[in-house]
């Protein structure tokens, strides 16, 4: 049998561990606490030291354009023109966009930004040109970033005809559909620890007199952010 002073002195040691849990749980329950943003802070390396931004020079073979529009005949590529002339409805964009006001201008194709760039609404030549023109200014800079800097465009563009063509709850007969694909990218050139990309699709029927009778698949577009 154990002794008083042998009971009195496991009792304190018990005492002392479970105090000391107690302030040990409590710290890490704070440290789980702080924001995203805080520990992000924390964590984020110091430019200079090992892991910070490094230079990175101008480097063509990293941003490229490929933009295809697959035409049989001067009547196709007509189509593909007309398709991609096609505007947006200003209340289109109004219903689209998450701010105060939307962009001003005649042929507006985007409803919002984000890092610095247009979120398009619609494929339309202008905005095969913005980011075609984004991409060819990278390749011609230098940047200073986490990771290598990449961006690119991809844009197809093809007429088939149909005698009958269903969409999104109409069906067409004797038309031209022209489908418009478009995929952007550009990792570390806004920011120096993130990216953005997106797919954008378009969907245009032409009927025999080569006027626009509908369009499919322009609204709001997903853009993945990624962060470092």
């Amino acid at each position: 049998m154990k002794s008083v002073n042998q009971i009195h002195l496991s009792s304190s040691r018990f005492h002392r561990t479970a105090a000391t849990t107690i302030v040990l749980t409590s710290v890490l329950l704070a440290w789980g606490g702080l924001s995203g943003a805080a520990m992000a802070a924390m964590e984020a390396p110091i430019e200079g030291e090992k892991g910070g931004p490094k230079d990175w020079p101008a480097n063509p073979a990293n941003h490229k354009v490929s933009i295809k529009r697959d035409a049989t005949d001067a009547k196709q590529s007509a189509m593909i023109t007309v398709a991609e002339a096609a505007q947006v409805s200003k209340e289109e964009l109004i219903k689209a966009a998450k701010q105060d006001a939307i962009p001003q201008g005649d042929k507006v194709w985007w409803y919002e930004e984000k890092l610095g760039t247009r979120i398009p609404y619609a494929i339309t030549g202008d905005a095969i040109t913005y980011y075609s023109d984004i991409v060819t200014s990278h390749a011609k800079k230098a940047f200073k970033s986490y990771a290598m800097p990449s961006s690119r465009l991809d844009y197809q563009a093809g007429v088939l005809f149909h005698k009958e063509f269903k969409i999104d709850g109409k069906t067409f007969t004797n038309v031209n559909v022209v489908t418009l694909k478009l995929s952007f990218s550009a990792n570390f050139t806004a920011e120096a620890t993130s990216g953005l990309s997106f797919d954008k699709k378009r969907i245009v029927v032409l009927d025999a007199e080569n006027k626009v009778a509908h369009i499919s698949s322009d609204g709001p577009t997903e853009a993945l952010i990624m962060m470092l």
